[in-house]
């Protein structure tokens, strides 16, 4: 685990997505205050949580299991000119440490897979103040997963067994008591942004990292989930879903 914290230290975002992805999602939230309570969970080195902060005028409890992405975080904040709406909390987003019902909004980006979704559906409901919301990026099929190449099934039932569809997603949250109000599949060239940084930072760790065994393994699951997603951008993708609560 350390290894993958000091790959994804480097990186300008943890995860694909841009400013324009994040507001896209914060703006179905309709009905928020007018400077909203945001727990964002899994919030790596600040890349949602200084555009939500931008965004929405409140203030966002962001939280992380590893310090270095919050100490960055900070830095980034008092350049952009948030640091005074955006609190940096180590907390395990499995073990929130925080009242009932005292936030408008929750909001993970690329994180939820962590705990796995049908797990953050029912954990971290309680958390949302009656008529807020749940914001979540996951990983899914865009295609019925039967109809995958082989060797795609086989890397993410290995990375991802629990990855399923958007619609398969939206099933589970009404099961768990949220309406869907709306999801959409991150555009093609976030993900390119994305991994070509991690490519750069991959580069640079190689040389240090890359005859440890551990190390070889991990930069190598890193290159063979980017060459998959090169030749299979159709099969799966990143879906941002927003989900209000309803009970």
């Amino acid at each position: 685990m350390e290894l993958f914290f000091k790959i994804y230290e480097g990186l300008d975002r943890e995860g694909p997505g841009n400013y324009e992805t994040t507001k896209r999602a914060y703006d179905m939230c309709a009905g928020l205050p007018d400077r909203p309570e945001i727990l964002e969970l899994g919030c790596g080195s600040g890349g949602a949580t200084i555009p939500l902060a931008q965004i929405s005028g409140g203030t966002v409890t962001a939280t992380d299991v590893h310090r270095p992405f919050l100490d960055v975080l900070v830095e980034r904040a008092k350049k952009a000119g948030t640091a005074d709406r955006i609190i940096a909390a180590i907390m395990d987003m499995g073990d929130i440490q925080a009242e009932p019902e005292s936030f408008d909004l929750v909001w993970c980006e690329g994180a939820a897979y962590i705990l796995g979704v049908d797990r953050v559906f029912a954990q971290w409901k309680r958390f949302i103040k009656p008529g807020g919301f749940l914001c979540i990026s996951d990983a899914v099929w865009l295609i019925d997963p039967q109809d995958a190449p082989v060797e795609l099934r086989e890397f993410w039932a290995k990375g991802y067994p629990a990855m399923r569809t958007a619609e398969a997603n939206n099933a589970a949250a009404r099961v768990a008591g949220y309406e869907p109000i709306g999801n959409f599949t991150i555009d093609a060239s976030c993900w390119e942004t994305f991994y070509a940084d991690v490519e750069r930072r991959l580069d640079e760790i190689e040389p240090i990292y890359g005859t440890d065994p551990e190390g070889r393994t991990i930069i190598d699951l890193n290159r063979t989930e980017i060459d998959l997603y090169r030749r299979y951008p159709e099969a799966m993708g990143y879906e941002f879903h927003v989900l209000a609560k309803l009970r």
